[in-house]
């Protein structure tokens, strides 16, 4: 699921505009993944254009408008669409050219095939056509159920249209990634092959640190050079409260199978980030006074 953070950035990029196009590059389908944690956003940025003066207006467009939302780490992930030289087989040119041995398949074709074929004649089956796709044009898109060229609709449900004013706060809306005079840490952990991204804001009235993490692993499969190259990276993402009072998680929330590499993650970030303090006041010499100690204890 996508994080409100990321959802915002996704809708400031429709601001920018495929040159020569009315569309906007979101609409276009040039935008990606997207992860942002506090001021740092990376956008996966898919054009489907090999004029390079047309992608980098895009790109330093896309840099100006996350620099105006107060966004100062910027990343822009470029991943062309692969074209290849020759066209890739089609179901009936596999069928024709693919011959079967008892139940194994045997892979005789000279040209690329799509993944999806490859592991197919892998696990020993022969890709047929895909009849809906054929019907349908276009999978991502299906007007009826609210999914257009632009993304879906958003969903429909009860909106609050006055004035908050319910006595019970929320800790939760406190928290604002572009404050500048937040406490915010961030810190980027590798932790059993996985690369966790870790970005905490503590609470301007408690003991609360609201924490957000994205874990990133990323692979290459091409089938033995038999299909088109396709990541199978794998992005996961966690958000928890830390209680440094009681110095314990006190929520955790997301879709993973297991938190515990998450929580790992964070107190491997937390322990750096108190090391940091520890040495930082130990060369202090005012730190290191008595009354001073007390004072701040106080």
């Amino acid at each position: 699921m996508m994080s409100a953070q990321s959802q915002e950035v996704r809708e400031l990029l429709r601001e920018v505009q495929y040159p020569g196009f009315s569309r906007d590059i979101v609409a276009a389908g040039f935008v990606g993944d997207i992860v942002a944690i506090g001021p740092m956003v990376e956008v996966e940025f898919k054009p489907d254009t090999r004029d390079e003066d047309k992608v980098a207006a895009m790109e330093r467009e896309m840099r100006e408008v996350l620099r105006r939302a107060s966004y100062a780490d910027i990343q822009i992930r470029r991943a062309r669409p692969y074209v290849p030289e020759v066209p890739l087989r089609s179901a009936q040119d596999l069928a024709r050219e693919v011959g079967r041995k008892g139940s194994r398949v045997e892979q005789t074709a000279s040209r690329l095939m799509t993944p999806l074929q490859a592991e197919m004649l892998e696990d020993g089956e022969l890709p047929e056509s895909d009849l809906l796709a054929i019907t349908l044009g276009r999978l991502d898109v299906a007007p009826a159920a609210g999914y257009g060229p632009g993304g879906p609709q958003p969903l429909s449900g009860p909106r609050e249209a006055i004035r908050y004013d319910i006595a019970v706060p929320v800790l939760q809306w406190d928290i604002d990634p572009h404050d500048p005079e937040a406490r915010t840490v961030q810190r980027e952990i590798e932790l059993a092959g996985w690369d966790y991204r870790v970005w905490w804001q503590a609470h301007p009235r408690s003991e609360l640190l609201y924490v957000s993490m994205q874990a990133m692993k990323e692979d290459w499969v091409d089938h033995d050079n038999n299909a088109v190259p396709h990541p199978i990276g794998r992005s996961e993402a966690v958000n928890l409260v830390y209680d440094e009072q009681r110095e314990a998680v006190v929520a955790i929330y997301g879709t993973v199978r297991d938190f515990r590499p998450f929580v790992k993650a964070f107190s491997m970030a937390y322990d750096s980030v108190e090391g940091e303090q520890q040495d930082s006041a130990a060369q202090d010499p005012i730190a290191q006074d008595p009354a001073t100690q007390e004072a701040r204890h106080q």
